[in-house]
């Protein structure tokens, strides 16, 4: 591969990728909140400044007993209970105040700490008490008919961390239970990856925004949505920027203005070699260009370079051509820069329901599809009925890209096919 590609001719998908990321740094941190850090990389180790459990306390509703008391009163049964004397209740927050004696239990809830001399839990639902009033709702005496084993129904100090032990570590996601550990250890504020700034700007004069109605030759301005849709969905922040008409120096303006304070820039629109097509002059005119043709259909019109050392993806107009674009090339370059190190979708194989009859085709084919696993627990694929790089339906029906590698069209019904899922994040399986 060489280090930079011009207009002479295209780049093969990995290629194109190789290129992109090699040009994509981590980004900056920033210390957030729990909350702002769900979903989030770490981009710090996280300790603990407590035991966890920071005490031995009891994993059932029942009553605190000494072990020992059971090893000395022989046979216990249904028709033989051990009779202990109830002693005190605590709920969880409460402590027991001074030890149990020989002979002697106290009633306690879950989340409760052990008392002094006690070292084992038995149910509530597995005893009997008696002498219960106002005046004693624990009850005085607990009968219990059998021997328990000891330890049981104890969550011990320390059983999941010590003070000081990582749990979590730089580069993990934080999921749903990463948000619990991060309060549990006494992290109210952690370093993050900052999420990129993403300028999302549309080119061509016959677009119009969504509350307009389009007139003769106009198009609703849809590229705008999807991109910053998937950029979202990428991790980023989304910035849409007003539409830019059909000029060199209409997007040489935009695109300048924009890197400023952006971290990428993508475009649509303008991305082929027609007379109305900057994105290419514009980024070699004002940067450094590596492409401009990518050999994959939809959106072999790709435009990748640098201006102003921040990144510019010029992607095709048609909205399924761009959506699949940003997904190949943009969406792994995203997740880079926000510390994941997982970058590919997964691929699932499966069975095509059905032949694809086009001639052969020497670019990669990304054809929007549904994958479905059948009663026998087959993976079976169909593509959509039409795959037209202009129609958002079939893409929106998907749950996977087929990828048809190059020179394998036609492909019969039955053929093991390669589907990329799009409904899977990287890195799940």
């Amino acid at each position: 591969m060489t280090d930079r590609y011009t207009t002479s001719g295209l780049i093969s998908v990995e290629d194109a990728r190789k290129v992109v990321l090699a040009h994509i740094d981590l980004a900056p941190v920033e210390r957030v909140g729990i909350l702002d850090s769900f979903g989030r990389i770490l981009a710090q180790d996280i300790s603990s400044d407590i035991d966890i459990k920071s005490f031995d306390d009891s994993a059932m509703d029942g009553f605190a007993v000494r072990y020992g008391d059971f090893s000395a009163a022989g046979e216990v049964s249904l028709a033989r209970p051990f009779s202990l004397t109830v002693v005190g209740h605590i709920g969880a927050g409460s402590v027991f105040e001074g030890g149990v004696a020989p002979g002697c239990a106290v009633r306690i809830m879950t989340g409760a700490p052990l008392p002094e001399g006690t070292d084992t839990v038995v149910k509530i639902e597995d005893v009997q008490v008696e002498g219960t009033s106002a005046e004693n709702p624990a009850g005085k005496t607990v009968r219990v008919p059998f021997v328990p084993e000891q330890g049981a129904n104890v969550r011990l100090r320390g059983e999941e961390a010590r003070a000081g032990d990582v749990l979590l570590h730089k580069g993990e996601r934080i999921g749903i239970a990463g948000a619990g550990l991060l309060a549990t250890t006494g992290n109210a504020e952690m370093l993050v990856y900052r999420r990129p700034r993403v300028a999302i700007i549309a080119t061509g004069t016959e677009l119009v925004d969504v509350t307009q109605m389009p007139g003769p030759g106009q198009i609703r301005n849809s590229n705008n949505y999807s991109i910053a849709a998937a950029a979202i969905a990428a991790g980023a922040e989304a910035h849409i920027l007003p539409v830019v008409g059909d000029s060199y120096e209409a997007l040489a303006d935009a695109l300048l203005s924009a890197v400023k304070d952006h971290d990428f820039v993508v475009t649509s629109g303008g991305a082929a070699e027609g007379d109305f097509d900057f994105i290419t002059p514009v980024v070699r005119g004002h940067g450094e260009l590596f492409f401009n043709k990518v050999n994959m259909k939809p959106g072999k019109a790709q435009t990748f370079g640098i201006i102003e050392g921040v990144p510019i993806l010029g992607l095709p107009g048609n909205p399924s051509a761009a959506a699949v674009g940003f997904e190949i090339l943009l969406r792994p370059a995203i997740r880079k820069t926000l510390g994941y190190t997982q970058l590919d979708r997964p691929v699932t194989r499966a069975i095509l329901k059905e032949g694809i009859h086009k001639k052969q085709e020497t670019r990669r084919l990304y054809l929007r599809a549904r994958l479905e696993r059948d009663d026998d627990g087959q993976y079976r694929v169909a593509p959509q009925p039409n795959q037209s790089s202009a129609l958002l339906g079939a893409l929106q029906l998907s749950n996977c890209l087929l990828i048809v590698r190059e020179g394998l069209c036609p492909l019969a019904a039955g053929a093991i096919v390669e589907c990329l899922r799009l409904d899977i994040e990287e890195g799940t399986i």
